[in-house]
């Protein structure tokens, strides 16, 4: 293609020079025809370089794509990065065709500049090219990590190990249920299966958690993510399935354990090749119809502990420094009993009795729990949610709380049931709505507001009503057993509405089933599509609302709100909404409005009416200005700004906002320090200064108080392509861009992460206590010292 372009405009350039020629006078033709001559052999070797590297990338991208067919490789970062450069150069070549003609482009000819910078740059993409080795990374090569579980009690759980362990080994069974009903330990013995097939067996093993909400696609795009295997938006299921199949099938001697699995599954429309020699399966389930529906050839039955077993696992739980006397033990063996033998009962009741010696305290327990076990309390499921919420009924006994924690103990236990059915939920990201739900102590600073969240979390868990675990890009995180959440649902029951994770929902639930009682909504990720015109549930004493992560979100009429007068909590993360319906200014209890990554969002009315908001996140959304009445806002105490398309913030906006803890600026405009220097409670900061002096003085203005403050401050210019944050949200993190440091003294103390880049005058860098240090385009600095002491000597 190239050469197709540049024959003709080596033809056109010489018509276009020799009548430029024409018009010049004698004294300087005879040096622009020397100048044009070695354009033209620039030109020419231009053409031939081109066309190899342009075959070469052609093959390149031929080697990667038959690669890529097979969903076990994927490109190298850099490759894919030097194919666009490739890309960048044909652009270039033809926009030389379509400038070739203008008296503009003769002049920059003349100028010796195209030519030599493009044979420059081909020149650098070829020798590139020389070192890239493999073209493609294997994705599919890491086997698996290993799972948090509880550790292994009775003898039937070993005895069920083992046989599974056997039957998998013995090459002659391809796929094993187990079976029993909820509470029994299901997960963990499968959680043991995977640990142990990791340590002993070769081969890839996936764990993928089904749940209720099931369907094709989601189960498909959960293994496909597992096996780091890209869909590249496909959403045919019959390709996917291909796809999925033909990777599967190459990897061999896999092993695929699907838990909590509620109803038959076609595999081979999934696209799992369940065989002895390819992918073994192994899937746990509280239905014995669906082992034989999915055609296990061997099914596992997980039965009810033991007596001394279910008192093994009870004191195990029970973590006492000092035993029991006999009198208090004789009765927590009792109590143990009363867990029937269901190993999720043991550990929650069992929990929530640590430390407890006194003998009154067991004869109580006792009794409360055996009144629940024989009676009806209404729970109507079965004891084991009886037990279940014995355990949560003692939450307020728990680290001599007192009444205020205890009902913040329970609501932020409840609050995770609006998340969906096995959702690994983020710790932090948790204690933020923990915050913005009001669930916390809202007389606190905000970052004691994030210790107490914290702090809750490790008391939901210790009590086991809550598990911790961890992500598939290693992030802490808590879920909940099923069976706990249900629990948890039913104590909400008439005032929670969950349909979180359902997204077959496609629309908002019709008004009837908006109940006026109802206080907590969820309908995040529920795949809702668009609210048609009309709808308005009657809802006064609703006070949150979720409807993030509805992707396709892109309407809401006005008349949505409009009987939802007692609304604390909208959040609206992750929508495609373009606006604001006007009617959310009538909204005057709602305290935090969360629009975070609602990437289409322009348009948002006044909202200086809303005089209880505390926190509003604008963060990447379309806004260009900031919206009309922020500055009347003055209980704000968390705001988030950074939108890319942001033009300009008002001057004084931040005067009157001296309640203001959290604030998160775009990095593209520079903020006035005088206005952020006014903000006495601010502990959290990140935006830009112009100067170091800029910085110095904002340091200054917050004194002692710096010490307890996070930031993440650009001193100087801003480019997006290379600007990047490497601490976290507890960090110190200072960027200086193309500042003049001569003379220039930063004051840094207790900074954790430093960047420094194209910074002039720079001869040395002191660092103390630094956990990150990046420098680059510095050429003047000689030494980077560390306690007065020579660590690293700069060559560049």
């Amino acid at each position: 293609m190239l050469s197709q372009i540049l024959e003709p405009i080596l033809t056109k350039v010489w018509e276009s020079i020799l009548s430029k020629l024409v018009e010049q006078t004698a004294d300087n033709a005879h040096n622009n025809l020397k100048s044009i001559k070695e354009f033209e052999l620039n030109l020419k070797a231009l053409q031939k370089k081109l066309k190899s590297l342009c075959a070469k990338a052609s093959d390149v991208e031929e080697e990667i794509k038959n690669s890529e067919l097979s969903g076990r490789k994927k490109r190298k970062r850099e490759v894919e990065e030097w194919l666009e450069e490739v890309r960048s150069i044909e652009n270039q070549v033809v926009e030389l065709g379509t400038e070739v003609e203008s008296e503009g482009f003769i002049v920059r000819l003349m100028d010796g500049e195209l030519p030599a910078k493009l044979n420059n740059e081909v020149d650098l993409l070829v020798e590139q090219s020389r070192n890239f080795g493999e073209l493609a990374l294997d994705v599919c090569g890491s086997r698996g990590d290993k799972l948090l579980t509880n550790g292994m009690v009775g003898e039937v759980f070993n005895e069920n190990l083992e046989t599974i362990l056997t039957l998998l080994e013995s090459g002659q069974v391809s796929s094993i249920g187990v079976c029993g009903m909820g509470g029994m330990g299901k997960t963990t013995l499968a959680k043991h299966i995977h640990n142990r097939l990791l340590q002993h067996f070769q081969g890839r093993v996936i764990w993928v958690t089904v749940s209720q909400e099931f369907s094709v696609m989601i189960l498909q795009d959960k293994i496909a993510r597992f096996i780091g295997l890209d869909f590249w938006g496909e959403d045919n299921e019959e390709l996917r399935a291909a796809r999925l199949h033909t990777t599967l099938s190459q990897m061999k001697n896999s092993v695929l354990i699907l838990d909590d699995v509620w109803e038959n599954i076609d595999l081979l429309k999934v696209g799992c090749p369940v065989s002895v020699e390819c992918c073994r399966l192994i899937i746990t389930t509280r239905s014995l119809e669906v082992c034989r529906q999915i055609c296990c050839q061997k099914v596992i039955q997980v039965k009810k502990l033991y007596h001394h077993e279910a008192w093994e696992l009870f004191n195990e739980m029970l973590r006492n420094v000092i035993e029991l006397d006999s009198s208090a033990e004789e009765i927590a063996r009792s109590v143990a009993e009363l867990c029937g033998g269901l190993p999720l009962a043991i550990v929650t009741v069992a929990a929530s009795m640590r430390g407890k010696r006194a003998i009154h305290t067991w004869r109580n327990a006792y009794v409360e729990l055996k009144e629940r076990v024989s009676g009806n309390d209404g729970m109507g499921e079965g004891e084991v949610y009886k037990v279940l919420k014995y355990s949560f009924d003692r939450l307020n006994r728990n680290h001599h709380s007192q009444s205020n924690e205890f009902n913040t103990l329970q609501h932020c236990f409840l609050y995770c049931a609006l998340y969906p059915e096995d959702k690994e939920i983020m710790r932090e990201d948790l204690v933020r709505q923990f915050i913005s739900g009001g669930l916390l102590d809202e007389r606190k600073t905000r970052r004691a507001q994030v210790e107490q969240g914290r702090s809750i979390l490790d008391k939901l868990v210790n009590v086991c009503l809550l598990e911790s675990c961890v992500d598939l890009d290693y992030v802490e995180c808590v879920k909940m057993h099923d069976l706990v959440r249900s629990m948890a649902l039913k104590i909400c029951e008439g005032k929670y509405m969950v349909r979180a994770g359902d997204e077959s929902l496609n629309e908002i639930p019709k008004e009837a089933e908006w109940a006026k009682d109802l206080e907590k909504v969820s309908l995040m990720s529920s795949g809702i599509m668009r609210i048609e015109e009309g709808k308005s549930p009657d809802c006064p004493k609703l006070s949150t609302l979720l409807l993030l992560g509805n992707y396709m979100l892109d309407f809401i009429p006005d008349s949505f709100f409009s009987k939802m007068q007692g609304l604390c909590t909208l959040n609206l993360r992750t929508t495609c909404i373009t606006e604001l319906p006007n009617s959310i200014c009538a909204l005057k209890s709602l305290k935090s409005l969360l629009l975070e990554w609602c990437h289409k969002l322009e348009n948002v009315p006044y909202l200086g009416e809303m005089t209880e908001l505390r926190e509003l996140n604008l963060s990447h959304t379309a806004i260009k200005e900031v919206p009309e009445g922020v500055k009347q806002l003055v209980n704000l105490k968390f705001l988030a700004m950074d939108a890319p398309e942001l033009e300009m913030l008002p001057e004084g906006l931040f005067l009157k906002l001296g309640n203001l803890q959290y604030l998160d600026l775009p990095f593209h405009m520079v903020v006035e320090v005088e206005e952020i220097a006014n903000l006495e409670l601010l502990e959290e900061f990140s935006g830009r200064v112009k100067s170091v002096n800029d910085f110095n003085s904002l340091i200054t203005s917050w004194g002692s108080q710096v010490h307890g403050t996070c930031y993440v401050i650009l001193v100087g210019s801003y480019d997006e392509d290379t600007f990047e944050i490497l601490g976290s949200g507890d960090c110190k993190e200072l960027f200086l861009s193309e500042c003049n440091l001569k003379d220039e003294v930063v004051l840094a103390e207790g900074i954790k992460q430093l960047t420094i880049s194209k910074c002039e005058d720079l001869s040395i860098c002191f660092v103390d206590g630094l956990e990150g240090l990046k420098i680059e385009c510095c050429r003047g600095i000689e030494y980077i010292l560390k306690k007065c002491q020579m660590a690293t000597r700069w060559v560049g």
